[in-house]
């Protein structure tokens, strides 16, 4: 079971290559090693031409591109641009490497062993017949200790060249706290196999069906693994993710807190007095808040200086100096028009303390809305993306129509 995510886009010189140890082009199929016998697949595409080198990474509809690419002999160092991680390999043939996934966010020691062949596998291995898993399922993780309520919703990629379409599957799971994003696999026999990587997360999760319930189990990387089940419910619903925050005062926002200049950005200011403005509670170390602030960036664009965007980050280094750093390499990699502020560190009592006129932060992001007199309409919790297909299509009509009216009015 070998098999390696598309999460990138890498780019190196030729130049560069032709001084160094040299890998072919195609697809590359590798396995994460999560423990002694588990591993996580994933899938790189390598392509060239005259001028430079491409490495894609995909998850079901994702396409994630890395840049920051250094090779020294035949080393490579592949910097992912949104989270704080790096793959770090050796190119020991050109159709043959091996490596280390480190995630700094989780310490200088957290990494996780791969090994990465040039060839065309599937993700998971097909065995025999499979039973029909799509649709939507009522699912309830870690049952044992702190069951936690999701809706898993899988249907089949029907454009994969290796499978019928009834093998294999993409889909994810949402939470009342965001989604797991673009999870990719396949049904076979009768079990149930899906995977992620984005750089910072790496996510399995296995399951077998009996009788009307799935049974699986879902690892994190090598530090966290849980139980879970699920059975289907088409009319099963979480709780709806613009109740969970909310005001407990009357009281509006005001901030006063460093910009990416280290300058101090006052709000509410001249500039945001009179419109509409959308507050948004993040960290750049979060995958749900990168898939949050590409449709914000929709919404820039759309409105321009109509609408005021204010990013208030918690992150991850320790020093001030550390934190701008990450909010403007994030800023300038997603290419973003909007105003980004230090709100303190990576933790929700820090962002509960900044905004006490909430109940509580429970979730990065958390979306807050502002109308023109600076009342807030809405406070939306978590953020269930592109990868989360047809809730996604919902948010976005609904969320576009209330910005509309915010800025209209």
């Amino acid at each position: 079971m070998k098999i390696i995510f598309l999460l990138s886009f890498l780019f190196i010189s030729l130049a560069g290559f032709s001084r160094n140890k040299k890998v072919q082009a195609g697809y590359w199929h590798s396995e994460f090693q999560l423990n002694e016998t588990t591993v996580l697949p994933v899938t790189f595409m390598l392509e060239k031409n005259k001028k430079e080198v491409r490495l894609y990474v995909k998850n079901a509809d994702e396409s994630i591109e890395l840049t920051d690419i250094v090779q020294k002999k035949d080393s490579l160092f592949i910097t992912f641009p949104a989270f704080d991680s790096q793959l770090k390999a050796k190119i020991i043939k050109k159709n043959h490497i091996v490596g280390s996934w480190f995630n700094f966010a989780k310490g200088d020691d957290y990494s996780i062993p791969f090994n990465c062949v040039r060839a065309y596998l599937p993700r998971f291995p097909k065995m025999g017949s499979t039973v029909d898993i799509f649709g939507k399922w009522e699912v309830t993780f870690d049952y044992d200790n702190e069951p936690e309520k999701a809706i898993g919703v899988f249907d089949p990629i029907t454009d994969h060249c290796s499978y019928s379409q009834s093998d294999v599957v993409k889909g994810t799971f949402l939470t009342e706290t965001g989604d797991y994003r673009y999870l990719e696999g396949v049904v076979s026999n009768d079990s149930l196999y899906l995977s992620t990587f984005d750089g910072s997360h790496a996510f399995l999760f296995r399951s077998k069906l009996k009788n009307d319930t799935l049974w699986g189990e879902f690892l994190s990387g090598t530090h966290y693994k849980s139980n879970w089940f699920a059975v289907r419910n088409s009319a099963f619903e979480l709780t709806s993710p613009d109740s969970l925050t909310y005001l407990v005062t009357d009281d509006e926002i005001h901030l006063s807190l460093p910009d990416l200049g280290n300058n101090t950005y006052v709000y509410p200011n001249e500039t945001t007095k009179g419109k509409a403005t959308l507050i948004q509670i993040m960290g750049t170390w979060c995958p749900n808040c990168l898939d949050e602030s590409k449709y914000l960036k929709q919404q820039k664009k759309k409105f321009g200086d109509q609408l005021e965007i204010i990013a208030v980050t918690f992150e991850t280094p320790k020093t001030d100096t550390g934190k701008i750093e990450k909010v403007k390499k994030y800023k300038e990699n997603l290419k973003l028009d909007h105003t980004f502020l230090i709100g303190g560190s990576a933790c929700k009592s820090c962002a509960s303390e900044l905004f006490p006129m909430l109940n509580k932060v429970i979730s990065f992001p958390t979306l807050i809305f502002i109308d023109k007199t600076g009342y807030i309409r809405r406070v939306h919790t978590g953020f269930n993306g592109p990868g989360a297909g047809m809730y996604y299509d919902k948010f976005v009509e609904k969320t576009n129509a209330l910005i509309e009216q915010l800025v209209t009015e």
